[in-house]
């Protein structure tokens, strides 16, 4: 029930921090886009104050774990004499979690929305001569990214069963932005290397 709702409260934002920087480009959008990040982060920080949205930099504790028809993530599963730790079974959830993100975004790159990402990328006002709505998709660019966000932003709050904007340093954001700038942007599976590599 929680996730697509995490997935929907970032789409709106997403729209929200869009709309105002249509006009940027390349390095000046990242620039923006983390700094935006910032102060959300620190707007979050000091929502305890004057009343308590968000508990500040205690963050919000005791966060029930993911369950799916009855099955408990969290606890540790008994089949027969084999004991499957929540450990386990997180680690195959996010594994088919990611395979489901990463069909979707293959799926969006061959449509008519991912080519005319891809022009806009390449050459914006060749692609607005064409036809295509730049504001438009733009906007739908950074819902969708946003909403992918949001959803995995959901399970690790799961996971963890806390969440502090502690958890989301300026840090986390510049490591993000590295995975895509070392895998090439419009590379899926090289933004896939790119994390792994940084990761590991």
């Amino acid at each position: 029930v929680i996730l697509p709702i995490g997935a929907m409260v970032p789409c709106v934002f997403g729209v929200l921090l869009g709309s105002p920087t249509l006009k940027l480009r390349g390095d000046y959008l990242a620039i923006v886009t983390l700094g935006f990040g910032e102060i959300v982060r620190i707007f979050l920080n000091n929502l305890s104050e004057p009343f308590n949205l968000t508990n500040g930099p205690k963050g919000i504790a005791t966060i029930d774990s993911i369950k799916v028809m009855g099955l408990d993530f969290a606890n540790t599963t008994k089949l027969g004499d084999l004991a499957i730790s929540g450990t386990i079974k997180y680690y195959y959830f996010l594994l088919a979690v990611l395979v489901v993100v990463i069909v979707v975004n293959l799926r969006l790159q061959d449509s008519r929305i991912g080519r005319a990402w891809e022009a806009i990328r390449e050459d914006e006002i060749a692609a607005r001569a064409m036809g295509i709505n730049t504001r438009n998709m733009k906007l739908l660019a950074f819902a969708m990214g946003a909403s992918f966000g949001g959803i995995a932003g959901g399970m690790f709050s799961a996971m963890q069963g806390f969440i502090s904007p502690e958890s989301f340093i300026l840090l986390e954001s510049i490591m993000v932005l590295s995975m895509v700038v070392l895998g090439g942007m419009g590379n899926i599976w090289g933004v896939i290397v790119g994390a792994l590599l940084l990761s590991f």
